[in-house]
């Protein structure tokens, strides 16, 4: 503890640590270190000059003497609440959570309306996934600090990573209200209301954030993911574009700008190539030097596979992979997870036992995760998403397994590391080789195979019977149905008298696009009564009981259905899907070929056309397929997980005979 009495002669003069906090404030930070090693001389023992200089350094970003400032301030100074703090900071800063933790609650105990440590203490806890936790020490600052900006808005934060958009939303309003040039909060303001489907209110918020900083690339990046769900693609490819001129290495940026050029019509193989070659050029941490040396078994008996992926759980790609793994794990493998999210549902229990070893690493930087795979000593790593959301891709650069894959992505990853990108002989024909980095392995029927739902859905009988009429439909994201796609069911519904549409999608739980949306079958002389369109559903069970609805799906293009078709055809309805010229417009056709349903993939639109009059109208041989369509695909090799597995154990084991040969 310090001495009152002989404070004064420790430390400098409060004009001295105003001017050096103004140097700090206006972000000069090498005059503030000037001054201060300056003031040090005269005053070596001041723990508050330490403490500000462990914020210089921390604002250059070299934590590891911000660190070491911070503790010769507590050790100068045991009581010091601020310093605790601030370690606590920069602890959380190199991924230290719980460590931080520990220092959160120190300055606490020493001040305890410290509202500034009671925010951070939330941030911690939240990032060790306990949200719940998080929301009571949000409370707990604001209730010391009730103008506290930041606290409302990692409490907003808190809320919406436990679903509850209505707390979030006005919280993050609060923290705009106290804060009018908070730019975070209004950005994620924008991503409440863009789940919400209030797209227009959306705009405006990311709009005020940009206005208040225009380098913030993450506003740009959201405002190109609004657009690409509203299906105006040039527009998404600018706003990413911008994000990435600020950010050169914004890895995130870059794969939703790739996934984004997938629903164009007008797709360019070059360009996508080319722009994932950007990705895997630009999305490297060069400013860290990973060195290290692989660990693993060079003559197993046992393969060690390492899986990343954010949907181990009710997602597509949990669907897809569920049962592939329950299979592998019977075999010569020990799988080992490296879940990018922490999904908590009734699918993502079912994944843990599957895995020797199950690592979380949703808050893990690239250096501790390439460190933990080296650890694992895996053989094979795979990629289990691409592009796609909440992806790892970077960490594939640093190549941190001696055998990379990518599995269930959108096309090529542009990542020379990864050595393989499992395709099949539909979906990855030899023709197009050539728009991959990596080796293009065909496993023999299907890339990729479907967990059949662990519940009953019961398949009515053919609602046209009952209508006496036809309902086509779609229950595929609004941003694969394109305005091309519009066109071609318009001029199936003008073929088919009295037919209908139905179209299921969370957008059309606003007005806004679901006005849209009728407004464009409109201008394709589609009347209105014509056109069904329906909401979210509360639960996927809800979802497949919808297909009792329909008569046939419409396959949407060029970006066409997989888990909606495949979930289709288990619900016993057909689906009829446009022959293709790419990776993802070539999947309806694997789907129908791979169910022997090869009548059902059109050559061009006009073939399209012509076979949904031709199917429509035969009830009789509608209604038959649909009461033997599930136990047709349950047959088929989309749900045959076994024969699956051992082509992927098969396909598994060569590439690693391969590798081995040449080391």
């Amino acid at each position: 503890m310090i001495n009152v009495k002989n404070k004064a002669k420790i430390e400098p003069n409060k004009e001295i640590i105003k001017f050096i906090l103004n140097l700090f404030n206006l972000k000069k930070f090498i005059e503030a270190k000037k001054e201060i090693d300056k003031q040090l001389i005269k005053y070596p023992n001041s723990s508050i000059l330490f403490n500000i200089i462990g914020a210089v350094y921390a604002g250059q970003n070299k934590l590891d003497k911000a660190l070491n400032s911070y503790k010769k301030a507590i050790k100068i100074n045991p009581e010091y609440a601020q310093a605790y703090n601030n370690l606590g900071t920069a602890l959380h800063q190199i991924g230290k959570a719980e460590e931080s933790i520990d220092n959160y609650r120190i300055a606490i105990k020493l001040d305890n309306n410290f509202s500034e440590a009671f925010n951070n203490l939330g941030n911690a806890v939240r990032d060790l996934n306990k949200p719940e936790k998080a929301i009571d020490y949000f409370k707990k600052a604001i209730k010391i600090n009730s103008n506290f900006a930041e606290a409302y808005n990692n409490l907003g934060c808190a809320y919406e990573e436990l679903g509850n958009k209505k707390d979030a939303l006005n919280n993050f309003k609060i923290a705009t209200k106290i804060k009018p040039d908070y730019a975070e909060a209004y950005n994620n303001l924008g991503m409440v209301f863009c789940d919400l489907a209030k797209f227009n209110e959306s705009l405006l918020s990311y709009n005020k954030a940009i206005n208040i900083n225009p380098t913030y690339e993450k506003a740009y990046n959201n405002i190109g993911n609004l657009f690409n769900n509203l299906g105006k693609y040039d527009e998404a490819t600018k706003a990413y574009n911008k994000a990435i001129k600020i950010k050169p290495d914004y890895a995130k940026a870059y794969s939703n700008l790739l996934f984004n050029l997938n629903y164009k019509n007008n797709f360019d193989p070059d360009l996508y190539l080319s722009e994932a070659k950007n990705f895997a050029l630009n999305c490297k941490n060069n400013n860290k030097k990973i060195s290290f040396k692989h660990e693993y078994q060079k003559n197993p008996t046992k393969l060690r596979i390492g899986l990343m992926s954010s949907d181990f759980g009710n997602h597509p790609g949990g669907y897809f992979t569920l049962s592939t793994l329950k299979e592998l794990r019977k075999k010569n493998f020990d799988l080992i997870s490296y879940a990018v999210a922490d999904r908590n549902d009734d699918i993502s229990d079912h994944f843990k036992p599957l895995f020797i070893k199950w690592n979380s690493v949703k808050k893990k930087s690239d250096e501790e995760l390439v460190e933990q795979i080296i650890k694992d000593r895996i053989h094979i790593l795979i990629d289990l998403q691409g592009h796609s959301a909440k992806n790892r891709l970077p960490i594939f650069i640093y190549k941190p397994a001696p055998v990379q894959i990518s599995w269930l992505g959108q096309g090529s990853t542009g990542i020379s590391e990864i050595d393989y990108f499992i395709g099949s002989p539909h979906i990855t024909p030899k023709n197009e080789e050539k728009h991959y980095v990596e080796k293009v392995i065909r496993l023999p029927e299907i890339s990729q195979c479907f967990t059949a739902p662990n519940f009953d859905v019961k398949i009515n009988i053919l609602p046209a019977i009952k209508n006496k009429f036809i309902t086509f439909g779609s229950f595929n994201k609004l941003t694969k149905v394109n305005d091309e796609v519009i066109t071609l069911w318009s001029q199936i519904l003008l073929s088919i008298p009295n037919s209908k549409i139905l179209l299921k999608n969370k957008d059309f739980d606003s007005k806004e696009i679901y006005g849209d949306v009728i407004k464009k079958f409109e201008k394709n002389s589609i009347n209105k009564k014509r056109i069904i369109l329906e909401g979210r559903s509360q639960t996927r069970k809800e979802l497949l009981e919808c297909y009792n609805k329909i008569d046939i799906s419409l396959d949407p293009f060029p970006f066409q259905g997989n888990t909606t078709s495949i979930e289709s055809a288990w619900m016993g309805v057909p689906v009829i899907t446009l022959k293709g010229d790419r990776y993802l417009f070539h999947f309806g056709e694997s789907i129908n070929a791979n169910l022997d349903m090869h009548d059902w993939i059109a050559n061009n639109k006009k073939e399209y056309i012509s076979k949904a009059i031709k199917f429509s109208s035969n009830l009789e041989q509608l209604s038959s397929l649909r009461m033997n369509l599930r136990e047709i695909a349950l047959k088929s090799a989309h749900f045959n997980a076994s024969r699956f597995a051992d082509h992927f154990s098969k396909m598994l084991w060569d590439v690693w005979s391969k590798f081995s040969k040449k080391v």
